[in-house]
């Protein structure tokens, strides 16, 4: 049996940059070294370099070694990350059906499961994984995942709990859990994890968008603005990252702050939905109103951000207002916008109660009665906007 080369053993054992330096000597000594090109295209794999990994997999072919089981596997693993779901499957799939199949294609064979949407299916290629090899914490991670999509959240639970165990640094571990914990309204202990997530990880963007978030919902603004400028400074270019601080920048009533944040991005060009949004907000809360800047930015912040249903809705409010004593024609042009923020956003109760009262005013009452029956349907719309739809509907007889 042929020994493993010291790159590959780096490579598993996670230091990346060793198996980079060692595979490339080799390959620099020997350029049909089809192993040490294997190890190079899983290297730009994981660099995100799909180019160069398949130029290197094309190597490994002319070197005679296409048809070996690992060279099959970063095929696979190529297909994926491109999202060819049809040839990671028919790869996988075939790996499995080998003897003794590698742990790695029963894993690639659940992620690409769950693309496709077949939890179930899944559930069984990761859960053969983590029982063949139960001490790698990225096979509790995607098990972990397909349980909170099965609803079984116990042992969804106890598997990113066994994956942080043996992998403190994954992030993505951390994201997770403290999403299934705010879905449960558990923010404290959501907090609390992805406080220390950030204490092992403290430069990832990622948990320190989370952590801002969490305890906004939490209503500590101050502290989401901490973990908000923590971002930055790991960021400073970053584009969301500059969005995501003005609108807390916009929470915190410091407007001339957000605005030039703001300005930063439209300097670069990169001005973005969310940018654009916080622009408006910031002329809206002037004394006066700067109303008509406000408009341009909302329209602006509707082109940029072609799914989010916020900004319609909002520009449809604010021109609204300005047409409250007018004719009922007048609100035809919030109407149209309503009606597109309704369309990005079909299950959001803001945009339909909106829609009804603008189609009242127009006269359409028949229809006004008909969305807000639509809407009451919905078993999980929140007792607030319930109370609001049946006011309404009793108001329209």
């Amino acid at each position: 049996m042929n020994p493993v080369p010291r790159y590959e053993a780096l490579f598993k054992a996670g230091d990346l940059e060793g198996a980079r330096r060692e595979a490339t000597q080799v390959h620099e000594r020997n350029a049909r070294d089809w192993r040490a090109m294997l190890t190079l295209a899983r290297l730009a794999l994981v660099d995100g370099e799909e180019a160069l990994a398949e130029s290197l997999l094309l190597g490994v072919t002319r070197a005679g070694a296409g048809e070996q089981r690992e060279s099959r596997l970063v095929g696979a693993a190529l297909h994926t990350r491109r999202g060819e779901w049809n040839q990671a499957l028919e790869l996988y799939r075939a790996l499995v059906a080998e003897p003794s199949p590698p742990t790695e294609a029963f894993f690639g064979l659940g992620y690409v499961r769950v693309e496709q949407g077949d939890a179930a299916a899944a559930h069984a290629a990761l859960a053969h994984a983590v029982s063949l090899e139960p001490r790698v914490a990225l096979h509790h991670f995607q098990l972990a995942r397909v349980l909170f999509l099965l609803d079984r959240l116990e042992e969804a639970f106890a598997h990113l709990e066994l994956s942080l165990h043996l992998d403190p640094w994954h992030a993505p571990s951390y994201l997770v859990f403290a999403r299934a914990l705010e879905a449960g309204g558990e923010l404290e202990a959501a907090e609390d994890l992805l406080r220390q997530g950030q204490k092992a990880v403290p430069d990832d963007v990622g948990l320190l968008k989370a952590l801002a978030d969490v305890r906004l919902a939490r209503g500590n603004v101050r502290g989401a603005v901490s973990a908000a400028e923590a971002r930055v400074r790991v960021e400073p270019e970053g584009v969301a990252a500059l969005g995501h601080l003005a609108r807390l920048r916009v929470t915190e009533r410091r407007f001339l702050e957000a605005l030039e944040l703001c300005h930063q991005l439209e300097a670069r060009g990169m001005s973005t939905g969310l940018s654009r949004s916080v622009e408006a907000l910031v002329f809206e809360a002037r004394e006066p109103p700067d109303v008509e800047r406000a408009l341009a930015a909302w329209r602006e912040a509707v082109r940029l951000s072609p799914d989010d249903w916020m900004p319609p809705w909002r520009q449809a409010l604010l021109l609204l207002r300005q047409v409250e004593d007018g004719p009922p024609e007048a609100v035809l042009p919030a109407r149209a916008l309503l009606a597109e923020a309704h369309h990005r956003a079909p299950q959001r109760p803001e945009p339909v109660l909106a829609l009804a009262r603008v189609e009242a005013r127009l006269g359409a009452r028949e229809s006004a009665r008909e969305r807000l029956v639509v809407l009451l349907r919905h078993p999980s719309l929140e007792d607030d906007w319930r109370a609001q739809a049946e006011a309404l509907l009793t108001e329209l007889g």
